[in-house]
């Protein structure tokens, strides 16, 4: 099986080192490792078919970006065990035209949503 390809804009990657900071705040080395496992699997499933079930696409501040529940991609970690169980946060993409999907940055559910993509989609101009 050939997995393909995601990167992480700078934004993107500095965002989720705040996210997987605050879990390990929270929830300890484990809820960081946990947490990141997630989102790295949730990040490959959208790298393997950007159209799949739970992706939304929406125009932000100009572009089309999709929008991706990391919820969506809970079930999908080796070992039960190790889930999350209430993931909360949105991954923000696009395709590049290489090909490869662009993680553009991260939304917390409680977020307002056209604000945030706005902010991301801007700060990845």
């Amino acid at each position: 099986m050939t997995l393909n390809a995601f990167r992480l804009t700078g934004p993107a990657e500095a965002e989720l080192d705040d996210i997987l900071d605050w879990s390990e705040q929270n929830f300890h080395e484990i809820g960081r490792i946990r947490y990141a496992a997630l989102l790295v699997q949730a990040m490959q499933d959208i790298a393997d078919d950007p159209q799949r079930y739970g992706a939304e696409w929406l125009r932000a501040a100009g572009q089309r970006v999709g929008l991706y529940h990391a919820w969506h991609s809970r079930t999908h970690t080796a070992d039960p065990a190790d889930r999350i169980q209430a993931p909360r946060h949105l991954i923000v993409f696009r395709t590049a035209e290489d090909g490869v999907v662009d993680i553009l940055g991260f939304v917390h559910e409680s977020m307002l949503r056209g604000r945030a993509l706005s902010r991301i989609v801007r700060a990845n101009a």
